[in-house]
C-alpha cells in the first residue's frame, strides 16, 4: 500500500508540482526557514479557549509564548522578539474583529489528526468547530472576497476525511485570515473534492519519481527549492 498524501501537500502541489518532488528527494524534506510571526499567529489562534475579555486572553498567550517557543522551535530570538512586538500592536484589533466570530470557533477540538486508508489521504486539522466544520488558520492575507482556492481544496480534503470518519457529507468550512480577524464561511463541493482526489493521484506519481514540468507561473523567486530545481533543469538541458 502506498504512503498516504497529506492534505498540506496539495498547498505545495497547487504552489508548483515540482516540491513535491523535491520534497520526496530528501530525506529530511526541503529547508525551510520558520516565520516567527506566522508561527506565533497560528500558535495564538489555536490557544483562543474561550470568549469573555478576548484581548486580554491574547495578550496573555502571546507573552507565554514569547517565553515557550524558543524551546519548542528553532528561532532566532531576535526574530521571536520582533515579531511579538509587532503582535502586540495588532492583538486589540484582530480581538475586535474576531469577537463576533467566536460562536463560530468555539468550542472547539484544535489540531485533529485524520487519516483513512481507504482514501490513501492524512492530515492534521487546525480546528473542528461547532457542527463539526473543519477550520482552517491562515496567516497571510485574506482574499477581497471568498477564501483562496488553495484553502477551499484544502477544506475539501479535510472534508472528506471528516466524512469518511463520520459516514457522512461535509459541506460546508471556515477559514480563519487571522492577520485581520476575519472567518470566512465556505461551501464544500462535490467538483472541489474530486479534485482533491485527482491531485492525491498526481502527487503518487510524482513521488515515484515522475519529474513535472515547471508551471510558467511558478513562484520561483525564495523559492527553497530553486538551486536544485535550476541544477536539475540544466542538466535535463545537456541532453535534449
Amino acid at each position: 500500500m502506498q504512503p498516504s498524501v497529506r492534505v498540506n501537500e496539495i498547498s505545495l502541489y497547487l504552489r508548483c508540482p515540482r516540491l513535491i518532488f523535491f520534497e520526496n528527494l530528501r530525506d529530511k524534506g526541503l529547508p525551510r526557514k520558520i516565520d516567527a510571526k506566522h508561527m506565533l499567529l497560528r500558535s495564538l489562534m489555536l490557544s483562543i479557549s474561550e470568549k469573555d475579555d478576548l484581548e486580554s486572553h491574547l495578550i496573555e498567550n502571546l507573552s507565554r509564548m514569547r517565553e515557550e517557543l524558543p524551546l519548542v522551535y528553532e528561532v532566532e530570538p531576535d526574530e521571536l522578539q520582533l515579531a511579538c512586538r509587532e503582535l502586540e500592536d495588532e492583538v486589540a484589533g484582530i480581538a475586535r474583529a474576531l469577537a463576533s466570530n467566536l460562536d463560530l470557533l468555539l468550542p472547539c477540538q484544535a489540531e485533529i489528526d485524520l487519516f483513512s486508508d481507504r482514501l490513501g489521504l492524512s492530515g492534521r486539522l487546525d480546528r473542528l468547530a461547532p457542527g463539526g466544520m473543519p477550520s482552517l488558520i491562515r496567516t497571510g492575507k485574506a482574499p477581497q472576497e471568498g477564501i483562496w482556492k488553495k484553502d477551499r481544496l484544502m477544506l475539501a480534503g479535510y472534508s472528506l476525511l471528516l466524512g469518511e470518519m463520520g459516514k457522512t457529507h461535509i459541506n460546508q468550512g471556515l477559514v480563519e485570515y487571522s492577520r485581520q480577524g476575519l472567518v470566512r464561511t465556505a461551501e464544500i463541493r462535490g467538483v472541489d473534492r474530486a479534485r482533491v482526489l485527482r491531485i492525491r493521484d498526481r502527487i503518487r506519481q510524482i513521488r515515484q519519481g515522475q519529474l513535472p514540468d515547471r508551471p510558467e507561473d511558478a513562484p520561483c523567486d525564495n523559492c527553497e527549492a530553486r538551486e536544485i530545481c535550476e541544477t536539475r533543469h540544466s542538466l535535463a538541458s545537456r541532453f535534449f
